[in-house]
């Protein structure tokens, strides 16, 4: 049987704020020395030698993050692109649509670090032969401490298979208390979820349609009305009926409720990178840049981008520096970051989901200055790569090119502009920048007018395909 990967690439990681954000989840951020956790999922599946076409799931917003990878690791790959989150229980369902029926599909999320990938293709590789047409077969880690954080499966004591050894599921625990989690680590008979799984396509979806099937037959409907124009193996949803779509995850859907769950233990490092203290533990992360300087402190974990930071007799604690916003927190307390996000989300605050620069799929844009009469941006334009075409309702713009070529199309005409000269772009004007040089370009954008938002963009032509 061949197997087929299924890649989940959605969640936010607000657990990792400030570095993680909405536009910049953490799946999608080089934490690895220079590697995301997506690089090393699509590492682990390359370790399979007789794969199908994998398929990954994300928001179409990330859509270019999944495609970036995908080239960086040379794998060709189907990526379904939703416009909205919708959970994991139609994020499968929809891909096993997108497959054969007797596919063996490997679900898994782009978020989880494991670092034995050698053990992981061996154990995957022991499983794949016995999946049939009846079980899920899903993965439990042997806890190591006490985690409230993960959820806990509880499985019968009995062995169903001795080699590779298969349990029956008794039951879910979600996220218990330090108390609960202390007593169960006591019982061989808990492990932590893994939150991956396995089955034969006709199965899952099976399973899906008994056991949420409004979440089935609102995805059927979205599954009939497939965007036919997909481009490079692109597949988009109508967005009005992906609205319709209720959100679950497929454990509180499915696993708590089927009587055909099946498990195989991990014995291997796992762990789902949730927070700043799990990310302190792993060694291959604590690299210390030379623009952090600590005198009498110690058992610090100190993440910066580019600003200088010094410490003074402090210790066990955790600072994580980026663009616009800096989290202090002691050792042990980084799961109330979430808490920090909300707060920041009542206030108002851009500062809990924006950084002050974004990514693009033509290149990046920064922040310099916000204020209620003007806004200035840097962008930058990767080598042969353009803009869409649009207008703006309630702004103008004026572009200096600082470095490289511009190639600019202003309502029918084309103007090229070399570092040094700068041209005005009328509100309603449609107009568009493109790269054609192999090195980035670089303009300052000075935008006048009553109202900045992202939304203020109408798009006649995108050769990105987004909305």
């Amino acid at each position: 049987m061949k197997l087929k990967p299924i890649i989940l690439c959605g969640g936010s990681g607000t657990r990792l704020w400030p570095a993680s954000r909405k536009s910049l989840p953490k799946q999608f951020l080089p934490l690895f020395q220079g590697k995301t956790l997506l690089d090393l999922t699509l590492e682990r599946v390359k370790l399979f030698n007789n794969f199908l076409k994998p398929i990954l799931i994300s928001s179409k917003n990330h859509g270019f993050h999944i495609n970036e990878a995908l080239k960086n690791n040379k794998l060709e790959a189907s990526v379904l692109l939703e416009p909205e989150g919708k959970n994991t229980t139609a994020a499968i369902y929809l891909a096993a649509k997108c497959t054969n029926k007797n596919d063996v599909l490997l679900i898994m999320s782009a978020d989880a670090l494991i670092t034995d990938n050698q053990y992981f293709f061996k154990k995957i590789n022991e499983i794949t032969p016995i999946i049939d047409d009846r079980n899920w077969i899903i993965f439990g880690i042997v806890p190591t401490y006490p985690a409230e954080q993960y959820g806990y499966i509880n499985i019968e004591e009995m062995l169903i298979k001795k080699n590779p050894p298969i349990y029956k599921v008794k039951s879910f625990i979600e996220k218990p208390s330090i108390k609960d989690a202390s007593s169960m680590i006591k019982n061989n008979t808990y492990l932590w979820n893994a939150g991956i799984f396995m089955g034969k396509a006709s199965m899952i979806i099976e399973s899906i349609k008994l056991h949420a099937p409004n979440i089935a037959k609102a995805c059927d409907k979205v599954f009939e009305n497939l965007d036919n124009s997909a481009i490079n193996d692109e597949i988009c949803f109508n967005k009005e009926l992906f609205n319709d779509i209720p959100s679950e995850s497929i454990d509180y859907s499915v696993m708590e409720k089927a009587k055909n769950i099946l498990l195989s233990p991990l014995n291997c490092d796992w762990d789902d990178v949730g927070s700043w203290d799990a990310l302190s533990k792993v060694d291959k992360l604590n690299t210390r840049s030379n623009n952090v300087i600590e005198i009498s402190s110690k058992d610090n974990f100190i993440k910066n981008d580019k600003r200088v930071i010094a410490t003074i007799g402090v210790e066990n604690l955790i600072i994580i520096d980026s663009d616009n916003a800096t989290l202090i927190a002691k050792k042990g307390c980084s799961e109330k970051v979430k808490d920090v996000v909300n707060i920041l989300k009542l206030q108002n605050l851009t500062e809990a989901e924006e950084h002050s620069f974004e990514n693009r799929p033509w290149g990046k844009f920064t922040n310099i200055l916000d204020t209620k009469d003007c806004k200035v941006k840097k962008i930058e334009v990767s080598p042969r790569s353009r803009l869409s075409l649009q207008y703006h309702k309630h702004r103008s713009e004026h572009w200096l090119v600082v470095k490289g070529e511009a190639n600019i199309y202003l309502d029918g005409d084309l103007k090229c502009l070399k570092s040094g000269q700068s041209i005005d772009i009328p509100k309603m004007s449609q107009h568009y920048i493109e790269n054609k040089q192999n090195e980035t370009l670089i303009i300052i954008e000075t935008q006048l007018g009553d109202y900045f938002g992202e939304d203020d963009i109408v798009r006649l032509d995108d050769p990105y395909n987004r909305n």
